[in-house]
Parts: structure tokens; sequence; C-alpha cells
């Protein structure tokens, strides 16, 4: 299933919102770093969503950007006391993988065509990836899919069941499943808790 899915109707640029706390993004470009995170997580998407109906890979690349650095906010694996210097991938192999899952999450991805592009065994490659991430290929990609999930719940107002199918979950009972396991909340629960606290500031001060 593609990213169709939510372009059945042109998009505008969502308004910005202010996150309590803050999510780090960045760009299809490289990012400013002078930004703070709300402020480049509001360009990446607003760049995306300008994008979708007319360069879909800049789109995509965008929130590829935009839900990698969700995920370091919300999602930083355990870190290891040291780092092992044998099993693991090289660093052309680990960025070449993660690249390659970042633009197909709406899509499924398989091991066999991630070892094929770092020329791996399919056992070795994923022994390695999980030496070299610190998750399994298919934990590592549900996190990543939930992240994406995450910024388009936040900046659209699009169903859950057209999000789940455009970050490559199979229906909405798979992405709730898999986004209560990682969060510890349903999507719905977890959209209005998020939305709120992004209202409060802005009711203070207009009080």
């Amino acid at each position: 299933m593609t990213s169709a899915a939510l372009t059945s109707a042109p998009y505008a640029r969502p308004p910005s919102v202010a996150i309590t706390g803050g999510f780090i993004a960045s760009q299809a470009s490289v990012p400013n770093e002078t930004e703070d995170g709300v402020a480049m997580l509001s360009r990446l998407l607003g760049d995306a969503f300008d994008n979708v109906e007319q360069d879909r890979s800049a789109a995509r690349t965008a929130l590829a950007h935009a839900f990698a650095l969700i995920e370091a906010r919300y999602f930083q694996p355990a870190a290891t006391t040291k780092a092992p210097e044998l099993g693991v991938l090289a660093p052309w192999q680990a960025k070449k993988a993660a690249a390659y899952i970042e633009v197909h999450l709406d899509a499924p991805i398989r091991i066999r065509e991630l070892a094929a592009l770092t020329r791996l065994s399919r056992s070795y490659f994923s022994r390695a990836f999980k030496a070299t991430f610190g998750l399994a290929p298919q934990p590592y990609v549900q996190r990543k899919r939930t992240a994406q999930a995450q910024a388009l719940m936040l900046y659209t107002d699009e169903p859950l069941c057209g999000i789940a199918l455009a970050c490559g979950f199979s229906d909405q009972a798979h992405f709730s499943r898999i986004f209560r396991r990682l969060t510890g909340a349903s999507p719905n629960a977890w959209r209005r808790s998020q939305r709120a606290a992004a209202e409060r500031p802005a009711a203070y001060c207009n009080a």
C-alpha cells in the first residue's frame, strides 16, 4: 500500500503547533541547526505537504527526515556499554539499510531486500543489524512507522485508517496494536493528549 491513501485531496500547509517539550525535526534539504525542534518539524512537514501532489519523492524525503528525528525524541534504543567490534554492519551498509527503510515505510520491507542491498546473507544481516542499531529489523521498522504516524496524527486531520495504510501497517487494528505496545496509549488517546498539550500554552497566553 502506498502513501496515496493520504493524497485523495490536495493538502494545505499545516499551521504551526506549539508542542510542550518539543520535537526534533529535519528537512529534505540539510536541516538548519540554529532552529529549535518545533520550528524545524513544522517547516519539514509544511514542505512535505506542499510537495505531496507535485513531487512525491521530495515529500517522502521530508517526512522520512521528520519521523527519523521524532524517533530520536520518543524511541531511544538502550545504549550498550561497549560497542561490538565484530558482527556489525559497516558504515556504508548501516547507512544504506537505514535510508532504504526510511523511504519505503509505506510498503513491505523484507529482510532479503535489505540483505541484498548490503551484500550479506539474510541471517548474518539480521544479526549485524541488531548489533548495529540495538534492535532487530522488524522492531526497528515498527518504531520508524510509528514515529511517522505520530507526525501525521499531530499535523493532519486524516483518519487513523488512512494514516495506518500510509505508514505501512496492514490495517488500523494492526497499527493500533503496535502503537499501544510502543507508546502505552491508543492512537486516538495519544492524538488527543498531544493536541490538548499543544493548545494549553496558547489558551494560557490568551487568557
